[in-house]
């Protein structure tokens, strides 16, 4: 029953449809340089099988350019790895090198930093040591000092003094 309909509703179009005007030259150029696929839609059966064979040989001349323009460009990019690893790998190795032996150095004079820090640690506290001991003594000799008596120095003073002037009396030509 839907198929009479189909097919009424298939006539009835048309003979109320308008005769389609002959297409314009941009138009024919487009069909013809874009080829339709013969096999749209799934409908297979329709079609013998040279049809498909066809088909599938442009389908697999299509895949196998596609296929070569990768395979192109995948050896592009090793050949891009390649030379890469060829000049910059021998730059890095280098600089990896000379950093290597500026940090070994670092680490020498680091070293040696530290034996000169320990000496003069053992320096400030060999200074240390004298200041001691030298206070003890300037402080004793300072006690010595103030221990004399200054009253009865000058006494002998004066009294050494009238003994040389007393000599100097009894032998003539010495002295004053």
């Amino acid at each position: 029953m839907e198929e009479t309909e189909n097919k009424e509703a298939m006539e009835e179009a048309v003979k109320t449809a308008e005769p389609v005007k002959e297409a314009s030259e941009t138009v024919k150029e487009s069909e013809k340089a874009a080829p339709v696929n013969k096999i749209n839609g799934g409908k297979y059966a329709d079609y013998t099988d040279h049809d498909l064979l066809t088909e599938l040989v442009k389908l697999e001349k299509k895949t196998a350019s596609r296929t070569g323009i990768v395979s192109v460009c995948m050896a592009v990019i090793a050949l891009v790895f390649v030379v890469s690893a060829i000049f910059v790998v021998p730059k890095v190795i280098s600089t990896l090198s000379a950093a290597e032996n500026t940090l070994n150095e670092a680490t020498t004079l680091m070293g040696e930093v530290n034996k000169s820090l320990d000496g003069m640690n053992k320096m400030i506290g060999n200074v240390d040591k004298v200041l001691t001991d030298n206070t003890d003594a300037m402080t004793e000799a300072v006690q010595k000092i103030s221990d004399i008596d200054v009253k009865s120095l000058n006494e002998s003073i004066q009294k050494l003094n009238e003994a040389v002037n007393s000599l100097s009396k009894v032998i003539p030509g010495r002295g004053r």
